[in-house]
């Protein structure tokens, strides 16, 4: 039986934006931060308090950050790369957040359903890190099917014509469900014909959830971070896990679905954190 996760040190949103702030670099994707304040006043005093809570648990001193907000403000000055990956589940959204310089990383994590916004954090080696990372992955099978491909231009298309059955979000009203023999005519008049059809309803429908993993820069000149290279994304259904890619060809681009394992998962993620070690 797999042990359960150890809780990390939790931060309250104002006290990373205090570290960050200190770091002089924004904080990662997709580790929300809202403003904390709207004035440079009010935010002194969130600072303050935030300072002292910080010193309270032994995080921070009249030098500086301590422990595992040290770290945190080191690797955030540091690295030059940091692994973002954001799961959808039943229970919601949790964004996860890697950064690593050599073999020395921090795993953050936020669950957006914490009403508080609490960032956990987790000081860790490399392939730590990543054990971690891969644990907090819903498990999944590997689909027995075939590889195969879907129009992007026309599912678009298609798409947009069943959102604009919804009602307007400044409006009442409820939204205006397609029968299956309209949504059938739709894909039909979009290109989309009955072998694809079947494939979609046969094979990713219902979505019990989905993820995606991908690599965020910076350079020293800049606090901002920038997404860099391609995504890894998937979805999870009764079948099993399917990666998603887009195949861009010359007139129209596709969406290739193909089977995804737990080791392609986690060696795809392990490519990508190497990437950020620096």
């Amino acid at each position: 039986m797999t042990a359960p996760l150890a809780p990390g040190v939790a931060l309250h949103p104002v006290e990373v934006d205090l570290l960050c702030a200190f770091a002089e670099v924004q904080p990662p994707f997709p580790i929300e931060v809202p403003a904390a304040a709207t004035s440079d006043l009010e935010r002194g005093l969130l600072y303050r308090a935030a300072a002292e809570e910080l010193a309270e648990r032994g995080l921070a001193d009249d030098s500086g950050p301590l422990d595992v907000a040290e770290e945190f403000v080191y690797l955030l000055r540091a690295c030059t790369g940091v692994l973002d990956i954001v799961l959808n589940g039943p229970s919601g959204t949790l964004g996860i957040a890697v950064l690593a310089v050599r073999d020395e990383a921090l795993v953050l994590t936020q669950d957006q359903s914490d009403p508080n916004g609490l960032i956990r954090m987790w000081a860790a080696t490399v392939d730590e890190a990543l054990g971690r990372v891969t644990r907090m992955i819903p498990r999944a099978e590997t689909p027995l099917t075939a590889p195969f491909s879907l129009p992007m231009r026309p599912l678009e298309e298609a798409f947009a014509v069943m959102l604009a059955r919804m009602p307007d979000p400044d409006s009442p009203g409820t939204p205006t469900p397609m029968t299956q023999t309209e949504i059938d005519d739709l894909l039909h008049a979009h290109g989309i014909d009955d072998r694809v059809t079947r494939r979609m309803v046969s094979h990713l429908q219902p979505v019990l959830g989905n993820g995606q993993a991908g690599v965020a820069t910076r350079d020293d000149t800049e606090d901002q971070w920038h997404r860099t290279g391609q995504e890894l994304r998937w979805l999870d259904t009764p079948r099993g896990r399917y990666r998603l890619a887009t195949t861009p060809a010359e007139e129209t681009p596709w969406l290739s679905v193909n089977p995804l394992s737990t080791d392609e998962l986690v060696a795809h993620l392990r490519s990508l954190a190497h990437t950020t070690r620096g």
